[in-house]
């Protein structure tokens, strides 16, 4: 079951809101189970005990916007797909901020929704997907969204995870590119030089030789490598903002 909020302060707006999300789960054959407010600070009052995966917020909102909203929800859930609905551009930027996956402008177009939904149900799906690395204490489980980079270094696999964890494998017997076939294979990854693989989710600069991750870490990009991580960083960013 995936878990929706929708919050507007215009109970009309709410409902055809509802409406256009059970059309959808209806059609793509998905278990959504919808939770409306009308009060931004009744669904804050809900983001720490009773989590959403997918968040549509209303932009202005009384007492509270839709900015500040996802601050909060960021703050709970790295995750969470948060797709943004307002009248006007002008927070745009600021959407950028918390990371809002979609920014749809009102009145609503049906299609606009569900291509939005489409890009968080397979966010969602990505969730699950995992790396088993074979470490010295036996075969350990990384989920692909916990893992910010990886680094090949004295022959073994060192990857760092988004909550600062450095997990290292066993010696590899195969190429540092076969062994991160699979990982390369989802597109949210990038071997930026032969020796560094990055979660795109977490670059927070990118520049010429260079990019930083939101740790802080500092991953160095081949020259060879420049115009295919550029072009990726650049569709990863053009596909999710």
């Amino acid at each position: 079951m995936i878990r929706v909020a929708i919050c507007d302060d215009e109970p009309k707006t709410l409902q055809c809101l509802k409406e256009a999300v059970a059309r959808y789960g209806k059609r793509k054959n998905l278990d959504l189970a919808v939770e409306l407010f009308a009060s931004a600070r009744d669904l804050e009052a809900q983001i720490e005990t009773r989590p959403f995966q997918i968040y549509i917020l209303d932009m202005l909102m009384p007492q509270m916007n839709g900015i500040e909203l996802g601050q909060s929800v960021r703050k709970a859930d790295a995750q969470a797909v948060i797709i943004y609905l307002t009248s006007t551009m002008d927070f745009a930027y600021q959407a950028f901020g918390v990371f809002a996956q979609r920014y749809l402008l009102k009145p609503l177009k049906e299609p606009e929704l569900y291509e939005a939904m489409d890009f968080a149900a397979a966010n969602i799906h990505k969730l699950h997907m995992a790396l088993n690395v074979n470490t010295s204490d036996g075969i350990q489980r990384v989920f692909y969204h916990e893992i910010e980079y990886v680094e090949n270094a004295a022959r073994a696999l060192h990857i760092f995870a988004t909550d600062g964890k450095e997990i290292v494998s066993r010696l590899l017997r195969r190429s540092f590119e076969n062994d991160m076939e699979c990982l390369l294979q989802s597109r949210e990854f990038i071997q930026t030089h032969k020796s560094f693989i990055v979660n795109l989710n977490y670059v927070k600069l990118y520049s010429q030789g260079q990019i930083t991750m939101r740790s802080g870490a500092q991953i160095p990009v081949s020259k060879s490598r420049q115009s295919e991580t550029k072009r990726a960083y650049l569709q990863y960013i053009s596909e999710h903002y």
